[in-house]
C-alpha cells in the first residue's frame, strides 16, 4: 500500500485512471521538500515558488522539487536517483 503526503497528495491519487505506484511516494518527498522550503504546499498546475517569495538559492534543492514534482508520474525518478542525488 502507497502512502502521500495528505496535504498534497499526487495528482494521479484523483483520477483513478492511471495505477498508484511507488512515484506517489516521490511526489510527496517532493511535496513535504517544497513545504520545509517556502512554507506552503506546491501547487498541482506550476509547482514553482510562491508568489513574492525568492526562489531557492540552493540550485540542489531546486533540481529535486523540479524532477520530483512533475504531474506526469513516468517523469518523475525513482527512489535510486533520490537517494544518490547530491542533496540526499
Amino acid at each position: 500500500m502507497m502512502f502521500s503526503l495528505f496535504l498534497v497528495p499526487a495528482p494521479e491519487c484523483f483520477h483513478g485512471r492511471i495505477p498508484i505506484t511507488s512515484k506517489a511516494d516521490i511526489w510527496s518527498v517532493g511535496a513535504i521538500l517544497y513545504f520545509m522550503t517556502y512554507g506552503k504546499r506546491p501547487e498541482y498546475e506550476t509547482p514553482q515558488p510562491p508568489v513574492g517569495v525568492s526562489p531557492t538559492r540552493s540550485s540542489l534543492v531546486q533540481d529535486v522539487l523540479n524532477r520530483c514534482l512533475q504531474r506526469n508520474p513516468n517523469r518523475r525518478p525513482d527512489h535510486r536517483w533520490l537517494v544518490q542525488h547530491p542533496l540526499t
